[in-house]
């Protein structure tokens, strides 16, 4: 009986070996034929293992480095990183980018293997050869660089029609400033102008005056209230007879009100006025004329006044720094010229314009990539046009490339994440996203999905982002819907 459970015992065992070795070989089948570089490392770092892909990988023998340390070999130049050493290190997965000698580029993932105790046994190393993903990702950087160019130069070929005008606009907010403007333009009647400083008030005005009818041939005079003295304010405004005061011309002299007759004129910062020349300046309006300084002749005259300020007149009103009755008579119709922030479909083709006269003055031939616009159309512009002209004239005569970047923005204060269109970016961004997977084929599709969702944000419209891709837009569409892309 003994000898019969012995028999059966070792018939079991033998049966377990021949089921543990069928797994074994075919183990060793799959770990030999897997088109994945694999290698077997121990606790130490040394390589125990190697599959001929990762041989292949390697343009190494097994005999050659099996038996080395990954550290070793790291000092050989074989490859530029140990992603075994850094698993042993943190005891946790690990996936770097690792360029070998030869230049090929791999995807490599290492994973800690622990005993039942907790006792790191091995770390099990995987590599993928990703250079021709790495070859297609510069070739789109570069073709992003060509695409900025590109665009840059269509959107200059667009603007010409408009840049023919006084008036550069394409927001909402901004064209409706003008129609109302524009309706304005033949009623004389009064009109304050609001809006920061640097809006561009001044074009209003002068489309105020350009569009009406009877006195666009005549004079538009324009005079900034708060850049002159007091004293020299009222002779500027109203002229002065001989002898009026010390060192007036002989024969006296007309002022800006006599030289704008049958036109217009600006009052630029009319809250900078003081009170006394405001009582003149409501005679003025109510009666259609005025008195030179040191005269007694009372001077008729027909002209439109506009005035323009940054300030909020009804608050000084209420501080007792305006007059009350002179706001109500210049506040019959105000016109609020927005913020360069609010109207952002303004900055392209304002930049274009400006950006063309630098270049006419300082000789040069600059052009904006996408990345720049992009940073210019996300920036608050606490200055407006003005600001915008300032940065605009800086890079055209501090930057040495021809094409401006988003780097090459002067502005200290815009946050970062304003500038993260450059290539540098790019490739930070995408060498993130390709570490997320271990499949060849999950990999192209993370890598088609970050390459569709960044092309889309640099894109105003699907149409063009089809175009900078090389593909139909229907074909974009089913993309989109494939990876649940949503344009936002």
């Amino acid at each position: 009986m003994g000898k019969e459970k012995n028999q059966l015992v070792n018939y079991d065992r033998k049966k377990d070996f021949e089921r543990l070795n069928c797994q074994l070989r075919k183990v060793n089948a799959a770990f030999e034929h897997c088109h994945t570089g694999i290698s077997i490392v121990d606790k130490e770092g040394r390589v125990l293992r190697s599959n001929p892909a990762m041989q292949k990988l390697y343009q190494l023998s097994a005999k050659e480095y099996v038996g080395k340390k990954m550290s070793d070999m790291v000092k050989e130049g074989v490859f530029n990183i140990s992603v075994s050493e850094s698993v042993i290190s943190q005891r946790e997965p690990v996936s770097f980018l690792q360029e070998i000698k030869t230049g090929t580029k791999c995807l490599t993932i290492g994973v800690p293997i622990f005993s039942d105790d907790g006792i790191l046994e091995m770390v099990v190393v995987s590599s993928h050869d990703v250079t021709e993903l790495y070859s297609l990702k510069e070739r789109l950087v570069q073709s992003q660089e060509l695409v900025d160019g590109y665009k840059a130069k269509l959107a200059g070929i667009s603007l010409t029609e408009m840049q023919k005008r006084d008036v550069i606009a394409r927001s909402k907010k901004m064209l409706d400033t003008l129609e109302l403007a524009r309706r304005l333009a033949n009623v004389d009647t009064t009109v304050l102008i609001l809006g920061e400083s640097g809006v561009g008030k001044e074009i209003v005005a002068r489309l105020l005056h350009k569009a009406n009818q009877r006195r666009s041939k005549q004079a538009f005079i324009t005079i900034n209230c708060g850049a002159i003295p007091k004293d020299l304010l009222e002779a500027e405004l109203f002229g002065y007879e001989h002898g009026a005061f010390t060192g007036a011309a002989r024969g006296g002299k007309p002022g800006l009100f006599e030289l704008a007759d049958g036109g217009s004129i600006l009052l630029d910062e009319v809250a900078e006025m003081p009170l006394d020349l405001q009582v003149k300046l409501l005679r003025v309006l109510q009666e259609k004329e005025f008195t030179r300084v040191g005269g007694s002749k009372a001077i008729k005259i027909d002209m439109r006044i506009i005035a323009a300020t940054n300030k909020d007149l009804l608050d000084l009103v209420n501080q007792g720094h305006f007059r009350r009755d002179l706001y109500y008579r210049l506040n019959v119709v105000p016109i609020e010229v927005p913020p360069l922030r609010e109207r952002k479909e303004d900055i392209l083709p304002l930049a274009t314009h400006y950006l063309r006269k630098f270049n006419h003055k300082h000789g040069q031939e600059k052009i904006l990539s996408a990345g720049l616009i992009d940073v210019m159309e996300d920036y608050g512009w606490p200055g407006n046009i003005r600001e915008l002209m300032n940065v605009l004239e800086r890079m055209v005569v501090t930057v040495e490339d021809n094409i401006l970047r988003a780097e090459d923005f002067p502005v200290d204060d815009v946050p970062i994440s304003l500038k993260i269109r450059s290539s540098k970016a790019r490739n930070e961004y995408l060498d993130q996203d390709l570490s997320k997977e271990n499949d060849l084929s999950k990999i192209l599709e993370e890598v088609e999905k970050v390459v569709i969702n960044d092309v889309l944000e640099d894109s105003r419209t699907t149409t063009i982002a089809a175009g900078r891709l090389g593909i139909s837009r229907s074909t974009l569409a089913r993309k989109m819907r494939r990876y649940g892309i949503k344009r936002r």
